[in-house]
């Protein structure tokens, strides 16, 4: 797979669109892993700080209501 940038070979894929980034192009980003809450219904997320981002696709913040499932 090439960079999505330059045509180059890539070194890994976004982990949120799959498009394949080389060492120059590659971004990172934070990514939630899971949520979950407390017995005092508190909210935690667990959250890995650097991954892979291609710096082109755009993650919503939000939640995105899926009508049709």
């Amino acid at each position: 797979m090439n960079c999505w940038h330059c045509e180059r070979p890539s070194h890994g894929t976004c982990v949120f669109c799959g498009r394949g980034v080389c060492r120059d192009h590659a971004q990172q980003m934070p990514r939630i892993i899971d949520i979950f809450h407390k017995e005092d219904n508190s909210h935690y997320a667990l959250v890995v700080t650097n991954v892979l981002y291609c710096g082109v696709c755009k993650p919503r913040e939000d939640p995105v209501k899926m009508e049709h499932l």
